[in-house]
């Protein structure tokens, strides 16, 4: 980031980040989390905190609950039948699996796509690849082999894709709360910088 760029995120007349003894990392990474997020006041950034927590802890607490109940206590399923190719897991433990990579994803993810790092990216990847293949093997198997019924590979299919879905949204939710805790105490431990919309720089750059 240029030092012009810099002078929109800092109030009075600081020109550069060294004079206000925080890293350009920083105030960058400050800048991608609010301009993404659309939040630059700390009482919107409280709100927006604590609700995307609540929201997000909720959400992956409802997935740990079907799982629960749909799947680990389910007298449905024989889990002797239909042992995934993949690390040879039964579907109780498929089931552990996509949440457990499913929440890895969204947390690589949003980490390397706001550190503008690759290699979380691409662990992000790796992860989301695993739960597709573990959400589309039981259907896949169902109508490729005999050892499952069509109706059982698509009931098992759909509960994966329930709980995986779940908990993606759900970290990613989560992950937001953590950066937006950090993006507070970072306002918090520099006062002087202040945050601003886009548009709003645009306007005090051709007032100056």
């Amino acid at each position: 980031m240029s030092e012009t760029e810099g002078n929109h995120s800092v109030s009075g007349s600081s020109s550069s980040t060294a004079d206000l003894g925080v890293s350009e990392a920083s105030l960058e990474l400050a800048e991608r989390v609010a301009l993404r997020l659309d939040i630059y006041d700390k009482p919107a950034i409280f709100n927006m905190l604590s609700s995307r927590a609540k929201l997000g802890a909720g959400i992956v607490t409802v997935s740990f609950l079907l799982w629960w109940l749909l799947i680990s206590n389910s007298s449905s399923d024989d889990l002797a039948t239909g042992v995934s190719k993949f690390f040879a897991l039964n579907y109780n433990e498929v089931a552990l699996a996509v949440m457990a990579l499913a929440f890895l994803h969204s947390a690589f993810g949003d980490f390397g796509r706001e550190m503008g790092s690759l290699v979380p990216s691409l662990i992000s990847g790796v992860m989301i690849i695993m739960v597709l293949l573990y959400v589309g093997e039981p259907v896949v198997t169902a109508f490729m082999s005999d050892s499952m019924e069509v109706n059982t590979g698509l009931w098992r299919s759909l509960r994966l894709a329930l709980v995986g879905a779940g908990t993606v949204y759900g970290g990613h939710l989560i992950v937001d709360a953590y950066l937006l805790l950090w993006l507070r105490r970072f306002l918090e431990a520099n006062e002087d910088i202040v945050l601003t919309p886009p548009g709003e720089e645009s306007e005090a750059i051709s007032g100056d």
